[in-house]
């Protein structure tokens, strides 16, 4: 085939940027792939980096893997254009989804199907029994009836995987390249069928690393030695910490280890596809990751839940049954009770402080900072014995916590989901959105 002078320096430019010459899905969002030469949009100069962004807030819905496992007849996401309804109804404008970029990854064309396994009992995604999808297409499908709506989307990952190649996580903890291509793939694919503008950022590992293909290297590392020091060494380091209260929860190892890995992964996709934002979700490890001063999260996107040992330990939290069975969670609704009524104050105080040091880790790294997961405990269900309506006061107060603390987005709980009860409350859903939308 004939090789014009465009054709060979495009490709030249595809191949600088970590592409093949085939890759033609990646040259939809990159500089190589343009013809004429774009210009960026006037900058407003700000105080308030958020100014500049679009949208200027960010409500989120985090719809994890539900969007998928119950796409079916009769599912809470049988129909898409009628799930982006119901989030603009409740004053949404964006939602978080898994992507599944794992499976996508393995995937022997576009078309293929798969079939997830039924978990009629699980917290969130749960499904009456296997069923069959096209994960690549009902992804399209999905991201195409949000943008119709105007609806913003952020795409993450928990690691999934499905009967026809399971194991994903174990099969790429040591194939960083795999996890990659895996990401690329999927990313490719929506470039290809344009459903790719209308993404806001892409979360690269959900709540890094407790859903991570390299959690269990990274837990391996806690487990070696520590190198020889001498006696000067150790006793710097003494000085370092008061009391050894402040010490890091991960080994010097293993801090490296997060370091190389995001110094990595970060680079290469903000190379490859300069339109879009990538970060790691937190929930835990703050301190560790802040402290390596990275400024390459171009969100900081950190989960801010109630938990403390005064709420853990006075509620049992930790020790419960946590799935939708049928359990006696008479006591545990009285000691939430009971904590809120002895140490509220205090939770509310924890809180603020939670949300001053995201907004202080935000401006010390130029990002703005989102929460998708957050407020009350992690796990709630429809349940006789457990009560919303304390957990809707709470939540809408951290929300306007969240605002005060210049919060870039946020989510009301980790429960907007058409099957929980608390959809139908759309007054609710409107009133706490829209408070922050102007906020």
């Amino acid at each position: 085939m004939r090789t014009t002078r465009r054709d060979f320096l495009q490709m030249a430019a595809l191949a600088v940027a970590g592409a093949t010459p085939g890759a033609r899905a990646h040259a939809v969002d990159s500089i190589a792939g343009k013809s004429a030469i774009q210009r960026p949009r006037p900058l407003k100069f700000s105080g308030d980096m958020r100014d500049g962004l679009k949208p200027r807030r960010v409500t989120n819905a985090m719809w994890d893997y539900s969007w998928l496992t119950q796409h079916y007849r009769g599912g809470a996401f049988a129909d898409f254009n009628k799930a982006a309804d119901e989030l603009l109804a409740r004053g949404f404008n964006t939602v978080r989804i898994d992507a599944f970029p794992l499976v996508i990854g393995a995937l022997k064309s576009e078309d293929e199907t798969i079939t997830i396994a039924g978990n009629p009992l699980a917290n969130w995604g749960m499904s009456d029994r296997d069923r069959e999808h096209v994960v690549a297409r009902e992804l399209v499908e999905f991201m195409r009836a949000m943008n119709r709506r105007g609806l913003s989307v952020i795409l993450s990952s928990w690691g999934k995987d499905c009967k026809e190649y399971p194991d994903r996580k174990q099969t790429l903890a040591k194939d960083r390249d795999g996890f990659r291509k895996s990401w690329e793939r999927t990313l490719d694919i929506l470039g290809s069928h344009d459903a790719l503008g209308h993404v806001i950022y892409v979360d690269l590992d959900q709540e890094f690393p407790f859903f991570s293909p390299f959690k269990d290297e990274l837990n391996e590392l806690a487990k070696k030695q520590s190198t020889a020091r001498s006696v000067e060494a150790a006793m710097e380091e003494v000085g370092q910490f008061e009391q050894g209260l402040t010490r890091m929860a991960w080994k010097p190892a293993q801090m490296d280890y997060v370091r190389k890995l995001f110094s990595e992964m970060l680079p290469h996709f903000q190379s490859r596809y300069p339109r879009q934002r990538f970060t790691y979700s937190l929930t835990s490890f703050f301190k560790e990751v802040r402290s390596m001063g990275l400024q390459l999260f171009d969100v900081l996107e950190l989960h801010l839940w109630i938990h403390s040992p005064r709420f853990d330990n006075r509620t049992g939290f930790n020790k419960l049954t946590k799935d939708r069975g049928e359990h006696d969670y008479k006591d545990y609704a009285g000691r939430i009770a009971a904590a809120l009524d002895t140490v509220g104050p205090m939770l509310v105080k924890e809180m603020d402080t939670k949300c001053a040091f995201a907004q202080a880790w935000s401006e010390e790294i130029a990002a703005p900072v989102v929460t998708t997961e957050a407020w009350g405990p992690w796990w709630h269900m429809d349940h006789p014995d457990l009560d919303w309506s304390w957990l809707r006061d709470w939540c809408e107060q951290c929300m306007t916590l969240a605002a005060h603390h210049k919060f870039w987005g946020v989510t009301p709980w980790n429960y907007s989901h058409p099957y929980w009860k608390n959809w139908s409350d759309v007054a609710w859903y409107r009133k706490v959105n829209q408070r922050f939308l102007r906020s």
